[in-house]
């Protein structure tokens, strides 16, 4: 009865259907970014057409994705950002005109909430290559990009309109691994810790976790008094994240799987090591590859997916005096390569971009315990590599 009166009044007031499903706060838009490496797909397909930014519809009370189809096309759309407060859409993206020095660019998208459509509004060079991942800090309104090629943090400002202006700040990683991949500092997961102070970044082919000071005011990183938390050679740091209640930092090691959280100083930004644990079995030797992790919205639960010869989604509680984890859950993933996973703003479902299979899958979270369950709500995309969430109004 709801539903048709809101229809009637929409036809009074001369208003299509589609803008009220818009005002429909269980609708959430959904921005999957995807990139491919290699030759284009089948005959008469380019390599333009399967990569960039596809958008869908997410029923936030069943967890039913309707497509909407390619928004954007952009060559490597690895990592996005939504805008805290406009409909605005960040992306990562190899610039048109790329330099040796200078070949990533972060890429702003005004969103159409009645179509799902992106338009193109701005774009800043991040001087830096493979630009990764990113973390925005809404209070001084700054976006932090993390560049994998040359092992760079970048602090882009974001104007009152949400456009982005020139880079402010940029910082320099260094050191080395052990392995082929770690010849140099490679940057590939940054967050900001909740006091707004401080920025983490994660170094693949150093072997650290950097700390760097933020100066909110001159939008500027320096050097933390204790820079970097040194880890075990071959580890492959890949994401850290600060608990919400700003007393943890957690890593994830790609190389070895391993779950790292430390406590947090957030007045001198120092990181005490606290414990690890290793998501895979004593004699396991086959191929490790951690990929992402998260905090539930509650901070009560951790999630972490693993690739390479034991792929798995796995739910751990957190002790939040502590900051330990215990696994109470471990599924297989429903598609291939659990590349990345997001979860909603609802806190209901996840969304899971499983890369080799060519999907973004559905998994309802169980609120009181945390632990998730397959829907069988699937969506076809090539290559997805990262979710975002732009909530209904």
């Amino acid at each position: 009865m709801q539903r048709r009166r809101a229809l009637a009044m929409a036809l009074c007031l001369g208003l299509t259907a589609i803008d009220v499903q818009a005002a429909d706060s269980s609708r959430e838009l959904v921005y999957i970014g995807t990139f491919k490496f290699g030759p284009p797909g089948p005959a008469g397909e380019s390599a333009a057409s399967q990569n960039g930014i596809y958008g869908a519809r997410l029923d936030a009370k069943t967890g039913h994705m309707s497509p909407l189809g390619l928004a954007a096309e952009l060559k490597r759309a690895s990592w996005l950002v939504i805008h805290p407060t406009l409909p605005i859409i960040y992306s990562v993206a190899q610039s048109a005109e790329g330099s040796p020095d200078s070949d990533s660019a972060v890429i702003g998208f005004a969103v159409d909430a009645a179509t799902g459509s992106l338009r193109q509004r701005t774009q800043v060079d991040v001087h830096g290559r493979d630009a990764t991942h990113m973390a925005l800090d809404n209070a001084s309104k700054t976006l932090f990009v993390a560049n994998h090629g040359t092992g760079t943090v970048s602090a882009l400002p974001l104007q009152v309109d949400g456009s982005l202006g020139a880079m402010t700040s940029q910082q320099q990683d260094y050191g080395s691994g052990p392995t082929p991949r770690q010849k140099s500092p490679a940057a590939h997961g940054v967050d900001v810790d909740p006091t707004h102070r401080f920025v983490a970044v994660a170094d693949f082919g150093a072997d650290r976790v950097f700390v760097y000071h933020f100066d909110a005011t001159s939008r500027t990183l320096m050097p933390a008094t204790i820079p970097f938390a040194q880890l075990p050679p071959g580890s492959g740091p890949r994401r850290v994240l600060f608990h919400p209640n700003g007393r943890f930092l957690y890593l994830a090691n790609e190389l070895t799987g391993e779950i790292r959280w430390y406590r947090w100083g957030s007045h001198s930004g120092a990181l005490q090591l606290t414990k690890s644990l290793s998501p895979y079995p004593a004699d396991f030797s086959g191929q490790r590859s951690a990929a992402e992790i998260a905090i539930s919205h509650d901070g009560r639960y951790f999630y972490l997916s693993l690739r390479g010869d034991q792929e798995a989604l796995i739910t751990y509680s957190i002790d939040t005096a502590s900051g330990a984890l215990t696994e109470i859950q471990r599924i297989s993933p429903p598609g291939k390569i659990p590349w990345s996973f997001s979860i909603d703003p609802t806190g209901h479902w996840m969304l899971v971009a499983d890369q080799g299979s060519n999907s973004v899958d559905v998994l309802a979270i169980d609120a009181k315990t945390g632990k998730l369950a397959a829907t069988g709500e699937s969506l076809s995309v090539p290559n997805p590599a990262t979710v975002a969430f732009l909530p209904g109004k």
